[in-house]
C-alpha cells in the first residue's frame, strides 16, 4: 500500500483501485487504497521457515486455492508476527459471510494444529483474535469519528492497544510512518508563515529520508491526499458533479479528474448496493414464516452479490448496525 492508503480508507471506505495509465493521481496511488482489507506489505524478517503453503480442501470459494500467507518460525519454534502472518489470517477470514466466525477459526486451527506446536498454535491463535477484533473495531471508529485524523488516531489507538507494541509495529509501522510523513509535507504546504526557500528547503530535507522510489510513492499520496480531502469537501457541500470535475480537472488534470468522478460513481453504487441489502435483510427477518435454517438460507443468498471482501465489509456493518436505515 502506497502512502497516505490508511487516510483514504478512513475518509470513506469507498476507493477502488484503477489500472489504466495516466499523471496526476497516478495509477499505484489508486491502487493503494482498494479498501479496508489490503493492507500495507512489510517486509517479512529473515530467520525460520515458511509453515504452510498448501491449502485444505474447504467446501466453499476457497476450493482448490492455495492458502495465501504462511507462518515464519524462529530457531526456537516461535511464530513470527510478520505481514506473511497477516495475510494468511486475511485469505481465512475471506470466508466470512459464507461461514460463521467460529467456523473460520476452526478452519485456521486445522490448518495450523498438524504445523505448530501446541504453544504456537496458541499464540498465533491470540493474534488472530486480536486481529479480528482490531479490522472490526477499526471499520466502526472509521464510521463513527467527526473526521479523518480523528479515525486514524483512534485506529492507531485501537493497534497499540489489541496487539501490543511490537505486532502493532510489525502489521503496520511502515504505513503509519508514511501517513505521517504526507501530514508533515501537507503542513509545509500549507503555512503561510513560511517563505518559499523555507518551505523547499524542509520539504527537501523529508525527501532525504526516502529513497527514490519512495519519494515517487511519497508525492503520489499526497495528490492522494488532496484528493480524499476535496472530495469529502464536496459530499459535504453536496457539488454537483459536473462541479467536481471541474475543480478536480483543474488541481489535479483531466486524467485524474475523470478516474475521480468514476470513483464517485462507484462510490454511490456501493451505497445503493448496500440500501437493497438491507432492505432485502429486514424483509427476511421479518417474514414470520420462515423457519430458522430457511432465514439462514436465505441470508446468505443475500450475500452471494458480494465478493469476498465485501463480505468482510457488509458482516462489520451489519454487527454494529451501521447499514443503511430505511
Amino acid at each position: 500500500m502506497a502512502a497516505c492508503a490508511l487516510a483514504a480508507m478512513l475518509a470513506g471506505g469507498w476507493w477502488l483501485s484503477t489500472r489504466d495509465g495516466g499523471s496526476a493521481i497516478t495509477t499505484a496511488a489508486m491502487t493503494a487504497v482498494r479498501d479496508i482489507d489490503p493492507p500495507l506489505l512489510v517486509a517479512a524478517p529473515a530467520g525460520g521457515p515458511a509453515i504452510g503453503t498448501t491449502a485444505t480442501s474447504p467446501t466453499d470459494s476457497l476450493r482448490d486455492t492455495d492458502v495465501d500467507g504462511a507462518v515464519r518460525v524462529d530457531a526456537q519454534g516461535r511464530p513470527q508476527p510478520d505481514r506473511e502472518l497477516r495475510r494468511l489470517f486475511d485469505y481465512f477470514l475471506s470466508r466470512t459471510g459464507e461461514q460463521s466466525p467460529e467456523a473460520i477459526r476452526v478452519a485456521l486451527i486445522a490448518h495450523l494444529q498438524p504445523r505448530l506446536a501446541a504453544d504456537a498454535l496458541a499464540t498465533v491463535l491470540a493474534w488472530f483474535d486480536a486481529y479480528v477484533a482490531l479490522e472490526r473495531d477499526s471499520v466502526v471508529a472509521g464510521h463513527e469519528a467527526r473526521d479523518m485524523t480523528a479515525a486514524v488516531a483512534r485506529v492507531r489507538s485501537l493497534r497499540l492497544e489489541r496487539l501490543g507494541a511490537e505486532l502493532a509495529q510489525a502489521w503496520y509501522g511502515e504505513e503509519e510512518r508514511a501517513y505521517d510523513d504526507v501530514l508533515a509535507r501537507r503542513g509545509l504546504l500549507a503555512d503561510r508563515s513560511l517563505d518559499q526557500a523555507t518551505r523547499a528547503r524542509r520539504l527537501a530535507e523529508l525527501d532525504a529520508r526516502l529513497d527514490p522510489q519512495r519519494q515517487v510513492v511519497q508525492a503520489q499520496g499526497l495528490e492522494l491526499d488532496s484528493a480524499v480531502r476535496q472530495s469529502r469537501d464536496f459530499e459535504l457541500r453536496q457539488v454537483d458533479a459536473a462541479t467536481r470535475y471541474a475543480e478536480r480537472e483543474a488541481l489535479f488534470g483531466r486524467e485524474a479528474a475523470q478516474r475521480l468522478a468514476a470513483l464517485d460513481a462507484r462510490k454511490a453504487q456501493w451505497q445503493e448496493r448496500l440500501r437493497r441489502y438491507a432492505a432485502q435483510r429486514r424483509r427476511v427477518l421479518a417474514d414470520t414464516a420462515l423457519s430458522d435454517s430457511q432465514r439462514q438460507q436465505r441470508m446468505a443468498s443475500l450475500l452471494q452479490g458480494f465478493d469476498a471482501n465485501e463480505r468482510r465489509r457488509v458482516d462489520v456493518l451489519t454487527r454494529n448496525g451501521l447499514l443503511p436505515g430505511p
